[in-house]
């Protein structure tokens, strides 16, 4: 990695496989986070977590043109640069800012809150089943005072939000199904069978209004938009555009962006 402008190699990097890391980390960065004191203290906070039986602290993430928004560590699937990535797909296909924005899969919301920050939606829904996520959503909402603006709910896909949800527009960042993964408590990373894949597509229309699209953050790796193709007629819309995922810079990345209209 390029060492930043100024900055001096006081040590070498304890990364070897850089390609793991988000695009916007600075390499300055990285050395510090993985210097021998930050993993020591690292070690010792997960070691007292064990031992006295404490969550993970919540704290704050990211902020969103003055909107904070809340994580846990554990919780945390790639939503803070998918989050930023999927504005500028929907702003490259030209679609316009909504009235209600659904985040499926939410997490802590990262990407939901990122739209509703840039003005891309009036209201924003969430949901994931993960209670911890759920929690950790609501602070954020609470902490940011629009709660009046939010609604979150804990729901194994869609069957515990009330039917009187309707959304112009759905997001999400579902787990996959990585091959070799068939556990489903690794809720970020498995979707055995794709099964959670399935059932979102055979319930979602009717949370739709007309006309309606759903983006789907996926992994080239293990899935394409042919897979999902017949989940999504059969659930009653179509594919209308696939965006093969680059970073910032314009260079591939390890997902594409995939666009259905109900």
């Amino acid at each position: 990695m390029d060492e930043l402008p100024g900055s001096q190699n006081r040590h070498e990097s304890r990364v070897s496989d850089p390609y793991l890391l988000d695009e916007d980390i600075q390499a300055r960065l990285v050395d510090e986070m993985f210097c021998d004191r930050v993993v020591l203290k690292a070690l010792m906070r997960k070691l007292a977590r064990r031992m006295l039986g404490r969550k993970r602290q919540i704290e704050p993430a990211a902020v969103y043109n003055g909107l904070v928004v809340f994580h846990r560590i554990d919780l945390y699937g790639g939503g803070l640069r998918h989050g930023q990535n999927i504005l500028r797909v929907l702003l490259e296909l030209g679609l316009a800012p909504c009235e209600r924005l659904f985040e499926f899969c939410a997490g802590p919301g990262y990407i939901g809150y990122s739209l509703l920050a840039n003005g891309f939606c009036q209201r924003l829904t969430l949901s994931d089943i993960n209670p911890d996520a759920v929690e950790v959503a609501k602070q954020t909402a609470k902490y940011n005072r629009i709660e009046h603006l939010v609604n979150v709910y804990r729901s194994d896909v869609l069957r515990q939000i009330p039917k009187d949800e309707k959304w112009d527009l759905v997001v999400g960042n579902p787990p996959g199904c990585v091959p070799g993964c068939e556990d489903p408590a690794n809720l970020i990373n498995c979707d055995p069978g794709w099964s959670v894949h399935r059932r979102f597509y055979a319930s979602v229309k009717e949370y739709m209004r007309p006309g309606g699209h759903v983006l789907m953050v996926e992994g080239r790796a293990g899935s394409s938009p042919d897979l999902f193709e017949p989940m999504i007629r059969a659930g009653g819309a179509r594919i209308v555009a696939t965006n093969w995922g680059t970073d910032f810079r314009g260079q591939d990345i390890d997902k594409y962006y995939m666009i259905s209209q109900w």
